[in-house]
Parts: structure tokens; C-alpha cells; sequence
């Protein structure tokens, strides 16, 4: 069996992280132009369940690229106005809903 541990030590480091951040924009930050500029872009995207997690087209992701169908870690914080969601994972910059790209 593989050793995993390097693996689940990422994982963790990575769900503390974004609960840190999710616990700073429940406390009022609001993500800057910085937070975003490198953040993947979510198309076409639908927010589903369970989870809840962004289901949509991806691009500029750092370990997916552009994907047409993919699904996010799990959102902690989302400002559909803003154009921005935070999952456990990163940022994303929010482009038209599914619901808004049929219209």
C-alpha cells in the first residue's frame, strides 16, 4: 500500500486554510483584486448539491487547466453581485450562471 501521509498533510493544510479565510469574510473581508486576479473563472456554472460545490466550465485552474465540466471543492463563501466564491480550496472569479447563459 502507498504512503499517503504527504497527501493527507496537503489536504488538511489546505481545509484550515480555507476555513481561515471563510472565518476573515465572515468577519467582513471582502476578497481584493489581488485575492482574484489569479483565481480560475467559473462559467456556466450551477451551485449543487451536496456540498454545496460549483458545478461549471473552468478555466485557468492551477492543477485542472480549462475543463469544460468540473466540479469545486466545496463552497464556503460565495457573492454571486461580487462575481466571486471561495471553496476550500481557492478563489474563484464567477462568470454567467448557467441559469443567466440560457437567458
Amino acid at each position: 500500500m502507498a504512503d499517503r501521509s504527504n497527501d493527507v498533510k496537503v489536504d488538511v493544510a489546505r481545509i484550515i486554510e480555507g476555513l481561515r479565510e471563510a472565518a476573515r469574510i465572515a468577519s467582513g473581508y471582502v476578497p481584493t483584486e489581488a485575492d482574484l486576479v489569479g483565481a480560475p473563472l467559473i462559467s456556466n456554472w450551477v451551485l449543487t448539491l451536496p456540498g454545496p460545490c460549483l458545478l461549471g466550465a473552468i478555466s485557468g485552474h492551477p492543477s485542472l487547466g480549462d475543463s469544460a465540466l468540473a466540479s469545486t471543492s466545496i463552497v464556503l463563501a460565495i457573492d454571486i453581485n461580487a462575481g466571486w466564491a471561495r471553496t476550500v480550496s481557492r478563489y474563484y472569479r464567477l462568470g454567467p450562471s448557467r441559469e443567466e447563459s440560457v437567458q
